[in-house]
């Protein structure tokens, strides 16, 4: 099975703390390497883990908080340091590009390779990104400023034709690519040929969805319907309810219901608030209401399986 990887960089909400460095996630789907959000810090994380990031093919930002951004003008810069010379796709608010430069042309610095910024729409879900095996699109959140989430998907497989299926029925070029989409060949003479016979069927597609800040909203459940693997904030514990609604965050039993209602395969919070020091107390709370929930942990690798 191609590679499908996840790997936090960053979990923690608002500011770096010694617990936890803000929110950076790192995706290898098919060895295309992606970069969702980008806090301060995000780099050291991706050298302390060995991660390739000078072959990051794109970034995508979520919105224009400070914990979701201040690292990425740094990181391009140290790119640009190491010798990168290969354009990079930035996906983002449209405020992103003009931060980003501003930030380059008061501390002198230069960039020699190709960044290219595109506007993601924040009202309504739009696809970014298709190659041949995957599709990226974005979807809004309900946030206290425009914040979109992102998800990622493999696209279906061909089905694979099983050994003499061609000779036997003398399968034409045609027919093969019928029977490779997974349709049924028939006929005139009244032979059908069947792919669940003749073909193995491919594995099924994994997604990933990234549901970024935001508040309780059947938006973010639409989006991650069917999800092998959703990370929701959960910056709060239900405890703390008043602080999320006015912050336009989410409770732990929050992300809990989203994946419940999304019937997500499993379910991983993050975006800690720094009052909690243990984690343990946010993860039984999205249990209690979604059972296979894990914690994003800085520095962990998850496969998307």
């Amino acid at each position: 099975m191609r590679r499908f990887e996840l790997t936090v960089l960053g979990c923690g909400a608002a500011a770096p703390t010694p617990y936890f460095l803000t929110t950076s996630q790192f995706v290898n789907i098919h060895d295309h390497l992606i970069l969702i959000d980008c806090g301060e810090g995000c780099q050291l994380t991706l050298r302390k883990k060995r991660l390739k990031f000078q072959r990051i093919k794109f970034i995508l930002i979520s919105h224009m908080h400070a914990d979701h951004v201040l690292g990425l003008p740094g990181l391009l810069a140290s790119m640009n340091l190491l010798g990168r010379k290969t354009a990079i796709e930035v996906y983002g608010p449209g405020e992103l590009e003009s931060f980003v430069r501003m930030v380059w042309h008061k501390t002198g610095t230069h960039i020699e390779f190709e960044v290219n910024f595109n506007i993601v729409d924040s009202e309504k879900p739009s696809e970014l990104i298709r190659t041949d095996s995957y599709v990226i699109t974005s979807f809004p959140t309900k946030h206290r400023i425009e914040t979109t989430g992102f998800r990622i998907e493999e696209l279906p497989g061909a089905w694979n034709l099983k050994p003499y299926a061609k000779k036997k029925f003398a399968l034409t070029f045609h027919e093969i690519i019928q029977l490779k989409k997974g349709e049924k060949v028939s006929r005139e003479d009244g032979v059908e040929v069947d792919p669940k016979n003749w073909c193995n069927a491919p594995k099924p597609s994994r997604s990933y969805v990234f549901a970024a800040d935001t508040a309780f909203t059947p938006k973010v459940v639409d989006a991650s319907k069917g999800a092998t693997l959703l990370y929701h904030e959960a910056t709060f514990m239900l405890s703390e309810k008043d602080i999320a609604k006015k912050t336009m965050h989410s409770t732990a039993s929050d992300a809990g219901k989203v994946a419940k209602e999304a019937g997500v395969s499993k379910l991983m919070i993050g975006h800690f608030s720094n009052r909690y020091k243990d984690l343990s107390s946010l993860l039984e709370e999205a249990q209690g209401v979604f059972e296979n929930t894990c914690l994003a942990v800085e520095g962990d690798l998850i496969s998307i399986e």
